[in-house]
């Protein structure tokens, strides 16, 4: 395909391209119906102006998804309702689980943070190694029983941690010593219960993720790069309140009551929600014919690929263990060679930089903010001016998507993030002392002020690069194992941020800490200027800058 990108196509020859079913062409058809409008275009339109050109050039998967851009038509407001509804559900337990859960175990073993950070080093590392293995389950498998048993898993899981977790609790209440030191045969044992579940919970969270989040939102939209937007940022902005409201909860819970009740509490709502959350994705499935219509093309490819092969359709992964290993490796590294290789590569390094960072409120940076004598409500008041900012990002992308296109829109959000974040650094390194609540009002104004503007450009990016990977692999054939390979991208990233603050593990250190992150942080921005010029063919319209002007000419 030439790298003259299409701007106008005419929407006849779209729609039957489509298909009569409304679903996005597969590449068979898609691709020689693209090629030949584009044929034709160039022929008769051989310059396409720069300023109104942000679709990629290498990428006709892009460019199909952004010429059907309005071509589909309204979504089941009920079935989105309930979607939304399911997602706020799941993302209520996982967040909820994912702050009670460490609260528990300092609690529990106060001596020591090396359970919480076991916990946390396992965790990631299995979503590390597994993430491609469950894209790939979502790919082969029937994905209504996949998100069924996801579900299921997530909800077991959870529940099985705070069973150790009160267990622990009840022997504490009797015996002080037995749970306190960690090392004991119960607490060993419990806590081999809350990483286990917690592994568990993390991958089949990850599933759960990729097949809702990635396949089937992107098969919901339909082609409408409208529908993709809305639905995405609906999604983020649940994920965000959840990510704020969660802990504030288990927080409030913990301290009106006890732990025990609270984990009673928790537990139960895990225990109830899986009834409701399996009716949702049940309507939602029946109620959304794309998703069906997209099942049933991918059995009957699943099928054409197992006839290839000699194989069943679905093998049993029981059966010839040793084959099964051995076939799961090779196609693991096929689908990270295939990634490597793809144009969306270098927008996931990207946002996975994003991950390496100590620069937000999570458990490191609290007990930072904890060691420098800041008050929890103080604490609790800057994280939600934080997720507040993370809203307003969502609501900026949309806007920066129209005004600017999709990839420009990542590369301004992306690179304000970085901006902002020059001022946190220069609280940790300008004025002698590191930010406390004793210090100078200004290096903490220059710390929390920072950090709160860089939400915006960070949950902007989020989102813009969300959508490019849908829209990338909106037709590959393996679109949700390739998807989850930027899940252990991600928690690659998040597991050496723990490797970091091992090594600088002292409140004094915390800068060097810092200043790691917003590097990253850089040479993220940067590597997605990559992804720019590789997508759009330049950085900057050299015709705007007199300079640059001069040379071309």
């Amino acid at each position: 395909m030439s790298n003259t990108s299409i701007s106008r196509v005419d929407e006849v020859e779209l729609v039957e391209s489509r298909g009569s079913v409304g679903r996005p062409p597969s590449p068979a058809v898609a691709g020689p119906a693209l090629e030949t409008i584009s044929t034709r275009l160039s022929k008769q339109n051989p310059e396409v102006s720069d300023s109104t050109r942000d679709t990629p050039p290498h990428s006709s998967t892009v460019t199909a998804e952004a010429s059907t851009a309005n071509s589909a038509g309204p979504l089941d407001r009920k079935a989105l309702i309930l979607l939304l509804i399911q997602h706020f559900s799941s993302s209520w337990g996982s967040r909820t689980a994912e702050f009670a859960i460490y609260l528990f175990l300092i609690t529990l073993f106060p001596d020591s943070l090396l359970p919480a950070s076991i916990f946390g080093f396992l965790t990631t590392g299995t979503a590390i190694v597994l993430s491609g293995w469950a894209g790939h389950q979502i790919d082969i498998r029937n994905n209504l029983r996949l998100v069924r048993f996801s579900i299921v898993a997530v909800k077991i899981s959870a529940c099985g941690a705070y069973a150790g977790s009160l267990i622990l609790f009840y022997r504490l209440a009797s015996d002080e010593q037995l749970t306190r030191e960690w090392s004991t045969p119960l607490g060993g044992g419990m806590f081999a219960l809350i990483v286990i579940s917690g592994c568990i919970q993390n991958i089949s969270g990850v599933a759960l993720s990729v097949a809702i989040e990635r396949d089937w939102v992107t098969v919901i939209a339909q082609g409408s790069s409208d529908h993709l937007t809305l639905i995405n940022t609906y999604m983020r902005r649940i994920d965000l309140l959840c990510k704020l409201l969660a802990p504030l909860f288990v927080s409030l819970l913990t301290s009106v009551t006890s732990n025990i009740i609270a984990a009673y509490c928790l537990c139960g709502v895990e225990a109830g929600c899986v009834i409701f959350e399996l009716l949702w994705i049940d309507i939602v499935y029946r109620r959304f014919p794309s998703l069906q219509a997209a099942q049933a093309d991918k059995e009957i490819e699943n099928r054409r690929q197992s006839q290839l092969r000699g194989s069943r359709p679905t093998p049993d992964l029981l059966v010839n263990l040793r084959t099964n290993l051995r076939s799961y490796f090779h196609n693991n590294l096929s689908d990270w060679r295939e990634f490597t290789q793809h144009p969306i590569f270098l927008s996931s390094i990207s946002i996975s930089c994003l991950y390496f960072t100590v620069l937000a409120f999570d458990g490191t940076m609290i007990s930072y903010l904890k060691s420098e004598s800041y008050t929890d409500p103080f604490i609790a008041g800057m994280r939600g001016l934080n997720v507040v900012a993370g809203l307003l990002g969502t609501v900026a992308m949309p806007f920066l998507e129209r005004k600017l296109g999709l990839v420009r829109a990542g590369n301004w959000s992306i690179w304000s993030e970085a901006i902002c974040l020059l001022p946190v650094i220069l609280s940790f390194y300008v004025g002698g002392s590191l930010p406390s609540a004793h210090g100078p009002t200004w290096k903490s104004a220059l710390l929390f002020g920072g950090m709160m503007l860089s939400r915006i450009g960070l949950w902007a990016f989020d989102l813009c690069q969300l959508k490019e990977l849908q829209l990338a692999l909106a037709t590959h054939p393996r679109r949700n194992a390739i998807s989850a390979l930027q899940y252990s991208l991600q928690n690659i990233a998040d597991m050496l941020k723990y490797v970091l603050t091992m090594i600088l593990s002292q409140p004094s250190q915390f800068r060097i800490a810092a200043l790691t992150s917003f590097v990253s942080v850089v040479v993220g921005a940067t590597t997605y200027l990559g992804y720019v010029r590789r997508e759009r063919g330049h950085i900057l319209h050299s015709d705007k800058i007199p300079l640059l002007r001069r040379r071309s000419e």
